[in-house]
């Protein structure tokens, strides 16, 4: 671990002072929180001491748990569970995705990009739901109920800036789609109520290829599909992959219909 040679026979285990010296910390910090007296222990010391024991991230739970009584921070560069990727592209006909703790769009099936959006053709910093809600018109193309959904997505994210030590990143982005977007101001200043949702609910679709609002004929092309969150069990990692379940009666389409009648050209 590229600590300096001693005198005195090192033993197999570290030492206090050893990992002061790895950490840059001090061996009086590194003395009282292993002894219980530092009660509040900040994120940077506490991700040196994972890093320098290199602990897993099991590991790196059960010490912010024993430490502070609190998750350790997500981190937000991190990969998705690899198994959630592979559900992704398991679930197809179904359209699913998989987002992080900010929504971001880590990945995505076919069958999302036909149904929702392909997030591979968005610029990078704005590969996120929020983003395709309240920039995107084509999002009130694809759902039928799209202030309902808008609004209840909103909420979710109030509770959640409220609720996560990082919140401030995320109102970062609420403050930049408040700025660009007046739906996201009206929504947002309306002081939605939080809101607390199971791990399925329904939501209405519009039909890839059918996403004119104005079709007369619109109704027969809605579909109702259910959307189901599964998450991982390791703490700390803000990964979902969210599915949205066809109809067991239904027969998705084998390919894209079309550009949405509804959408400028190009």
């Amino acid at each position: 671990m590229g600590l300096p040679a001693r005198r005195s026979r090192r033993g197999s285990s570290l030492t206090q002072e050893d990992l002061a010296y790895i950490t840059g910390y001090s061996i009086r910090t590194i003395s009282a929180l292993e002894q219980g007296a530092e009660h509040r222990p900040t994120p940077e010391l506490l991700e040196s001491i994972a890093t320098a024991l290199q602990l897993s991230q099991d590991e790196r739970s059960i010490l912010w748990y024993l430490a502070s009584g609190t998750p350790p921070e997500p981190d937000r560069a991190a990969e998705p569970d690899p198994a959630l990727r592979r559900l992704v592209d398991a679930l197809e006909p179904h359209p699913a995705y998989v987002t992080d703790g900010l929504w971001n769009v880590r990945s995505q099936n076919s069958a999302f990009a036909r149904w929702i959006c392909d997030f591979t053709a968005v610029p990078e910093g704005e590969r996120t739901i929020l983003h395709w809600f309240f920039l995107q018109e084509h999002s009130k193309h694809v759902m039928v109920e799209w202030e309902r959904e808008a609004t209840a997505l909103m909420s979710l994210v109030r509770g959640r800036a409220m609720r996560e030590r990082q919140g401030h990143e995320l109102m970062a982005v609420v403050d930049d789609l408040r700025e660009r977007s007046p739906d996201a101001e009206r929504i947002w200043a309306g002081g939605t109520d939080l809101l607390v949702q199971g791990p399925s609910r329904p939501m209405l679709f519009r039909e890839p290829g059918h996403t004119d609002p104005g079709r007369p004929d619109g109704e027969d092309r809605h579909v109702r599909l259910t959307i189901t969150t599964l998450a991982p069990v390791r703490m700390g990692d803000h990964h979902r992959l969210l599915a949205f379940l066809l109809p067991e009666t239904y027969t998705a389409p084998a390919a894209p219909s079309g550009p949405c009648p509804a959408c400028p050209p190009g």
